[in-house]
């Protein structure tokens, strides 16, 4: 957590109100909620880990027990369109592994919780023509020929259909692999869970992992046991999203690997990039 961060959790606040539409009496009921909140917030804690206790209160507020529900078929929905287009571009691509990688890192884009917002067809009409900012995906792909057990860490909602299409080409070339999906355990912001997962068919190309964690990004201290056994046994993990990035960057204790487009000052000052970059990149305890 930086100062940064406590101002843009504060107006993520507003931006679910906004979002919804929500009339001014109850916008005026959630900002003074988290607004309370904000000196119980400590810079030793993620932002994830932060937005694991606000959203559940905003979501009490507003009656529901998925705020982003409706956005999240939408994101879906959208995402949809594009899956013909991202698959010709990888079936017809000089590096498969290379395409793949793009394709699920468009998808990433789709994020409500970021303060920098970009257009999903913009993106997927560029993203094979942009180089990673930070590229360690020939690590990466040497670990991967090597290993039998890969867990993929997702992240929003629509982007997962981009994380089965990216899946579904690692399948193809390291045949012996076996994929792991991790979602979140319950809605938070607009996280893929096993409901979304399941109806996208990811089951097809992975195992679909509950991770029993209630955080924006994999927090280890709260998976579930059936989780910790795919975390501990993976030869590689491949995190998706600033979340996943923020949670795991300092913790991970497998070979981790963060795939994520830059959307915000304090993840591209870590990073040492810029907002609105894609970066490939290993963790720093495996480096």
């Amino acid at each position: 957590m930086t100062p940064t961060c406590v101002t843009c959790i504060f107006s993520q606040a507003l931006r679910v109100c906004e979002t919804l539409k929500v009339d001014e009496e109850t916008t005026k009921r959630v900002l003074d909620r988290v607004g309370c909140m904000v000196p119980t917030w400590r810079f030793d804690e993620t932002p994830p880990q932060v937005a694991a206790r606000v959203y559940p209160e905003i979501a009490k507020i507003l009656d529901t027990d998925d705020i982003y529900r409706d956005f999240k078929q939408e994101a879906t929905k959208g995402a949809e369109a594009f899956l013909p287009f991202v698959e010709a571009k990888i079936a017809e691509s000089r590096d498969r592994f290379d395409a793949a990688l793009k394709a699920a890192v468009a998808g990433n884009v789709i994020d409500l919780a970021a303060t920098a917002q970009f257009d999903l067809e913009e993106e997927v009409g560029k993203i094979f023509d942009t180089p990673f900012a930070i590229d360690d995906s020939g690590a990466l792909r040497a670990a991967l020929e090597r290993a039998e057990r890969l867990l993929v860490v997702g992240d929003n909602a629509g982007e997962h259909l981009f994380d089965k299409v990216m899946m579904a080409t690692l399948k193809t070339l390291f045949p012996k692999l076996r994929i792991f999906y991790a979602v979140r355990g319950r809605p938070i912001i607009n996280d893929v869970t096993v409901k979304e997962a399941e109806a996208a068919g990811i089951g097809e190309v992975a195992e679909i992992v509950d991770s029993g964690v209630d955080t924006p990004g994999l927090d280890l201290s709260r998976m579930n046991e059936s989780m910790r056994k795919v975390y501990e046994s993976a030869d590689a993990v491949l995190a998706k999203g600033m979340g996943n990035y923020e949670s795991l960057n300092d913790t991970s204790t497998r070979p981790t690997w963060f795939l994520l487009k830059v959307k915000c000052d304090v993840v591209a000052a870590s990073l040492g990039r810029r907002v609105g970059d894609i970066v490939c990149c290993q963790g720093v305890r495996n480096v």
